[in-house]
């Protein structure tokens, strides 16, 4: 049928006048499963970015494995997202041009280069599934991977990972004498796993529903780290062409599970989580010498360690429940700015409308450094309270039954480890001692429900039962 390629959805970058190229290829059918293969988040590596840009020049060329491909797939690549942090020195840096982790900003979207790539890749094309490219994890694996670790993504999303994807990863690389494993790294009993937070791209990923997947490159020549990546790379591509219908039932049933819990609210979410043992035994290669940092061209020690624990199965510790929808003020222009760059649809009051409503009372504020924020917040919640309250026109409405449900409630929730209060665009609003509430009690105030006493609140209220509301949507 013919291969189409394209470089398209290119964007700015944070400190220069570069632009951030994607290639879009697919055949002339547009077929209907969608992958993101994306690298160098992180400027100073390199490994997988060489990798990938073969297997572009693959796409590219017919006769090729990755060329026939694309009768089934419609790959879109962005080998280099970080191009500032690549060219800042010989070795490049791990931030952009300011210092900043681009992997740490899924949920701001305050960089312009993952603002972006979120924007004209993730959110308009919206992969079946995307891989993320780094370097990292642990000798003597070729490759370490991970998808989606956090409670409240769908579970469906990590288990397809585990039981289909990253086999298929293993038997591949294998056919050419290297091997694979999970991220991070590990001891005689337990390997451990990275971390949980949203606002890492894979599990961001898992938050919109879709197969967010990491690659990271241990140490080892880069000739032979970036084969690894081509065909870990490949071999995600020729899952999604040869399993195209049970890819798209996954993904459409996380799609359909979000919207649902949200309709006729179910279920908690998950503020507070942990790590725990799955509920499987292991067995993998463990370096007894020359762990990270060491010569990559050095030989190392190898112990066979089985019958060890996987600590990846995420177990929630303090969950809330979920409600229809979350009411956020007027002045939380901000806080709503920060959603609508996920794509998250919000409403807004067209008039004064008197709701019952929950509410988080504030027991404590502190504060915490956290990457380019000198002062996230975090809010103590005391008890929840339900309030009679009047809301002014234009109020914001965010509904939790939407295609990022998910991401709605981890945003909002003020406990979670990245919601808007913590980022710095609503915590303006939150009282810090008793007597903040005083003067903005009342119908309009933030400080206590209508003829009630007690601590200010919280002013992000939750509307637990659907409800008829006179609302319009906020445009694009």
């Amino acid at each position: 049928q013919g291969v189409q390629l394209a470089l398209s959805a290119h964007w700015e970058h944070e400190a220069s006048d570069r632009d951030i190229e994607a290639m879009v290829a697919q055949s002339s059918a547009a077929p209907r499963c969608g992958v993101v293969l994306a690298a160098n988040v992180h400027g100073g590596e390199r490994t997988f970015r060489e990798g990938l840009l073969v297997l572009m020049r693959d796409f590219a060329t017919p006769g090729t494995e990755a060329y026939e491909l694309l009768d089934d797939v419609t790959v879109v690549v962005a080998p280099q997202i970080n191009p500032d942090g690549f060219e800042a020195s010989e070795r490049g840096t791990r931030g952009n041009a300011w210092g900043i982790d681009l992997n740490r900003d899924y949920i701001k979207l305050e960089q312009p280069a993952i603002a972006n790539y979120v924007g004209n890749l993730l959110n308009k094309w919206r992969p079946q599934m995307f891989v993320d490219g780094h370097n990292g994890g642990s000798r003597p694996y070729n490759l370490n991977y991970q998808c989606p670790s956090h409670a409240d993504p769908a579970p469906e999303i990590t288990l397809l990972c585990d039981q289909e994807i990253f086999p298929a990863i293993d038997a591949r690389l294998a056919t050419e004498g290297y091997t694979s494993w999970y991220y991070t790294g590990g001891n005689q009993t337990e390997w451990r796993v990275g971390g949980s937070q949203a606002r890492i791209g894979r599990n961001y990923g898992g938050f919109v529903n879709s197969v967010g997947i990491l690659f990271e490159a241990p140490g080892q020549p880069l000739e032979i780290g970036a084969r690894a990546g081509y065909l870990g790379y490949l071999t995600v591509v020729r899952y999604a062409a040869e399993h195209t219908e049970r890819l798209m039932e996954v993904v459409a049933a996380a799609q359909a599970a979000t919207i649902e819990m949200g309709a006729a609210p179910s279920g908690d979410i998950t503020v507070e989580m942990e790590y725990a043992a799955e509920d499987y035994l292991v067995s993998y290669d463990l370096v007894t010498n020359g762990g990270r940092g060491s010569d990559p061209n050095e030989p190392v020690e190898i112990e066979r360690i089985t019958g060890a624990s996987l600590m990846k199965k995420p177990v929630a510790t303090k969950t809330r429940p979920r409600p229809w929808a979350y009411i956020l003020p007027r002045v939380a222009v901000d806080a709503v700015a920060m959603l609508r760059r996920h794509g998250i649809l919000v409403e807004r009051l067209t008039q004064p409308t008197e709701l019952q409503v929950d509410a988080y009372t504030v027991a404590g504020v502190t504060h915490e450094q956290a990457y380019n924020h000198a002062a996230t917040t975090i809010v103590e919640v005391g008890e929840v309270v339900t309030q009679d309250r009047t809301f002014p026109v234009g109020t914001y409405i965010v509904p939790t039954a939407q295609y990022l449900g998910r991401l709605v409630t981890h945003m909002l929730e003020v406990e979670t480890e990245d919601n808007v209060v913590y980022w710095n665009t609503m915590d303006a609003w939150i009282p810090r001692t008793p007597q903040a509430g005083g003067r903005g009690g009342g119908r309009g105030g933030f400080g206590r429900g209508r003829g009630q006493a007690g601590p200010p609140v919280v002013p992000i209220f939750k509307l637990m039962a659907p409800t008829a509301l006179p609302t319009r949507v906020m445009g694009s």
